[in-house]
């Protein structure tokens, strides 16, 4: 079997000839070491993954406002740096210091040219099913979140819930459009990036979770359903809380990371829901960067033994390939999925 059609039977929770393996993102030192350039699509393609993800694009035309101490402001007006450890930007910052800067914010076009460049040329460059991919879109709650600053956005949500809604609603009609678009260029499943959790539980009451932010979530999940393609949620954290709201309200196809150092038990998700969630996960980033090869690889074997059997699983670290995570922890996981995933299972 080749990526695609192994990821394909994955997510109709048939058993293929191994668990696909793949990661979320892939830190660029560790890309370079892989592949020998900045190249991700080459470094997956020597790993031998089976899905690539890959987002959208800024509009050809744009240019970021360049602030003096050397960040930017992004389209959202998110104020920005690159971390120079992992060279990946992070939210410091933010333009938008309330309701009204919103709405005087001019929001961003998802159909702007040049949108979907990053991922036509990936789409272009796969080689006949070697990999399925996957288009990723961030999530309105965690994009909110960051436009306003957490403190800022946890007082707005208590004190002016109905204009939160809204901003969570425009920002999923951003989306919508976007994972059509997606969609039309090769993307076969859409994952939504963006934190739920943290390692106490949701980040936010629950309530607003049913009544806003999954029922936003369901949209998108449904634009994507109309179009014959799968949706995957992904959230670190202490999930469990949430995870029937995310079937029941929200109706996503599967959930990506289940985070073990959240507490979060692959095996009893399998068992609660696994006929209902294709998962994604689980072997902890925090040991990848912290334990040594043979801890992992009974980690991995653990992994697939509880999570594997019946379909419906696909191997991942429980984020990605941060810039402390030892490679040889890494090599570790994926050699240990070719060797131990193959179905049907010996473990």
């Amino acid at each position: 079997m080749k990526g695609r059609e192994r990821v394909l039977a994955t997510l109709d929770f048939e058993e293929p000839d191994r668990v696909p393996i793949t990661e979320l993102g892939v830190d660029p030192r560790h890309v370079r070491a892989i592949a020998g350039a900045n190249d991700p699509l080459k470094c997956y393609r020597k790993l031998n993954f089976d899905l690539i993800v890959c987002g959208v694009a800024h509009p050809e035309d744009w240019r970021p406002k360049v602030l003096p101490d050397g960040s930017i402001v992004d389209e959202w007006g998110r104020i920005c740096k690159i971390d120079p450890i992992t060279e990946t930007s992070i939210p410091v910052g933010t333009t938008i210091k309330s309701i009204e800067d919103w709405k005087e914010h001019p929001l961003p076009d998802p159909e702007a040219s040049g949108r979907m460049n990053a991922i036509t040329n990936i789409v272009n460059r796969i080689k006949d099913g070697e990999m399925l991919v996957a288009g990723s879109v961030r999530s309105p709650f965690a994009l909110a979140w960051e436009i306003f600053m957490p403190s800022r956005f946890c007082q707005l949500l208590f004190e002016k819930p109905a204009e939160i809604a809204r901003v969570i609603e425009e920002i999923t009609e951003f989306n919508i459009k976007v994972i059509k678009q997606l969609i039309e260029a090769g993307a076969e499943l859409i994952i939504q990036s963006g934190d739920l959790a943290e390692k106490r539980g949701p980040l936010v009451s629950p309530k607003y979770f049913d009544e806003i932010i999954f029922p936003n979530l369901r949209r998108e999940v449904e634009a994507a359903h109309k179009m014959g393609v799968k949706f995957i949620k992904h959230t670190d954290g202490f999930v469990v809380p949430l995870l029937k709201g995310l079937i029941e309200i929200a109706n996503v196809d599967g959930i990506h990371s289940l985070d073990p150092s959240a507490g979060v038990d692959i095996g009893m998700v399998k068992q609660e829901y696994g006929d209902r969630l294709v998962l994604m996960g689980n072997v902890s980033v925090d040991n990848l960067a912290t334990k040594d090869r043979e801890e992992i690889i009974k980690e991995t074997m653990e992994c697939l033994r509880v999570a594997s059997p019946g379909g419906g699983y696909i191997l991942t670290s429980s984020n990605s390939w941060y810039t402390d995570c030892k490679l040889e922890n890494c090599l570790a996981l994926v050699e240990t999925g070719r060797r131990y995933g193959r179905y049907p299972l010996r473990i």
